[in-house]
């Protein structure tokens, strides 16, 4: 009876066991299958994002290589080599990049032994923003190009072109007009001139005016190159359409837009930043950059003419301006000089019997001289010379016995002071950035060109960054929407 028992009993436990391991491996099972779905709906989402974030680097990879090695900027060229960017060849790539990385084909040797345990594939992918070079006036360019500088450049040259600005605006440099003044001090003289004057009570003469600012109507007429240049038939012919580049395509409205928001306008630094980058990436008269199409590009930055001798004739013009206004505070700060201005315009007038005129003559030979000098300065400048933003005894070279025959006054000499490139810095600094920005872009466009494969190549087809969404869906249910921005 008792062994009996004990085997009921046994069976009974048998029983209990049973139930419990079911009712266990029920609750296992079901919590390894409840992990193994959150590792897969993890890992796939983890997935999901590498490869867009792989995709979006890949797109950036494809740099336009030209771009970077000529101007040291990293940029893709939404044409890839076609006749016409448009950021939809972005998106093609992109989704090209996020298909291949999702396919496992090319990691699936065996399929019988390995298998795609997440089963994702792309289902869409929109490009939602893009910032293009040319967005907002350039404004995007302009802060690359002047965060490509501030690693190379240090606030030595800041300082420098401040300096030099303060006494350039403080003495007005820029603004004073003396080739308008010299003009209407002539006219004034021109009205004497031919007129019948009485000396006594039946005497009466010719006025013959000895015109000082007459020389500098000769040498106008002559043009400024053949008073700053040592060989006006070695200077370039080069000339281009501007209609082609760029600007020409913003002033009619045939541009691509960005949408990402305008980013805000440079600051002091780096508007001086960008300066340098234009000096540092452009040919100039003296210095004119291989492989281009314009060889005075710093002058067309400043003047935006068609063609190479007109821009360095208006270049010349500006820089003589700064000069004779500059040479005129000389004259009128140096005793002795205007001494000699003084003694001369009394004779020029008791000649005529009009000692009235005697300050009329006196600004006339001032003017005059102070133009005479400031061709010397030009060609100075022109020539690799130096010249001094204030002229000082030694630094002046023109006598005023030569205002009356228009020679040149001799062989320039190196001198002290600022060079070329130092003035056109100052030129530089007081233009628009968005103007010189967009006349840059033109250079670009037009030397890019000349390079292999790339004979349509556009400034607003140059991305820099973008903002773009994909879908990703796998097999097991699953759906991502990723949404990523990236930019250089």
């Amino acid at each position: 009876m008792k062994k009996e028992g004990k085997d009921k009993h046994a069976k009974g436990l048998r029983g209990y066991l049973t139930v419990y391991m079911a009712l266990t491996l029920t609750v296992m099972i079901s919590l390894c299958l409840v992990l193994i779905q959150g590792v897969r709906r993890h890992t796939a989402s983890f997935e999901a994002e590498c490869v867009m974030d792989i995709g979006l680097d890949s797109v950036l990879a494809e740099y336009h290589r030209v771009l970077l090695e000529r101007y040291g900027l990293l940029m893709v060229d939404t044409s890839y080599g076609t006749d016409y960017p448009s950021y939809y060849n972005t998106e093609q790539r992109l989704s090209e990049y996020l298909f291949h990385n999702l396919s496992y084909e090319d990691c699936i040797k065996i399929p019988f032994l390995y298998r795609d345990l997440l089963g994702m594939e792309l289902e869409d992918v929109q490009m939602l923003k893009v910032s293009l070079a040319t967005d907002h006036g350039g404004r995007v360019f302009q802060r690359r190009a002047a965060e490509c500088m501030r690693s190379r450049l240090g606030l030595e040259m800041v300082d420098a072109l401040l300096e030099w600005m303060e006494t350039v605006e403080g003495y007005g440099l820029l603004e004073e007009d003396v080739e308008g003044q010299l003009d209407r001090v002539s006219a004034e003289l021109q009205q004497y001139d031919g007129t019948e004057r009485q000396i006594g009570e039946e005497e009466w003469i010719r006025v013959e005016i000895s015109d000082p600012t007459e020389t500098v109507r000769i040498l106008r007429k002559e043009g400024i190159l053949k008073w700053v240049v040592e060989d006006v038939n070695s200077l370039s012919d080069s000339a281009i359409d501007p209609g082609q580049y760029i600007s020409g395509r913003a002033a009619r409205g045939e541009v691509n837009h960005g949408n990402f928001p305008q980013k805000a306008e440079l600051d002091l630094a780096e508007n001086i930043f960008l300066l340098e980058y234009f000096l540092e990436y452009s040919g100039r008269y003296g210095k004119p950059l291989k492989g281009s199409l314009l060889q005075y590009q710093v002058e067309y930055l400043l003047c935006g003419s068609s063609g190479d001798r007109e821009n360095l004739r208006q270049t010349a013009n500006l820089l003589c301006g700064i000069r004779e206004a500059a040479n005129v505070i000389y004259l009128l700060g140096n005793a002795e000089k205007r001494g000699e201005v003084e003694a001369v315009a009394a004779v020029l007038s008791e000649a005529i019997a009009l000692p009235e005129l005697q300050p009329l003559f006196e600004t006339a030979l001032i003017l005059t001289w102070a133009y005479l000098e400031s061709l010397y300065d030009v060609k100075t400048l022109l020539a690799g010379g130096r010249v001094e933003l204030l002229k000082t005894d030694a630094g002046w070279h023109y006598s005023l016995a030569n205002i009356w025959s228009p020679q040149a006054d001799g062989q320039v000499d190196k001198g002290n002071g600022l060079r070329y490139e130092d003035y056109l810095r100052i030129l530089l600094y007081v233009q628009p950035p968005d103007v010189l920005a967009m006349r840059f872009m033109d250079l670009m466009e037009m030397d890019i060109r000349l390079t292999p494969g790339n004979s349509h190549f556009r400034m607003d087809g140059c991305l820099d960054g973008l903002e773009a969404e994909a879908v990703i869906r796998s097999d097991y249910g699953f759906s991502f929407t990723i949404k990523r921005e990236k930019w250089y």
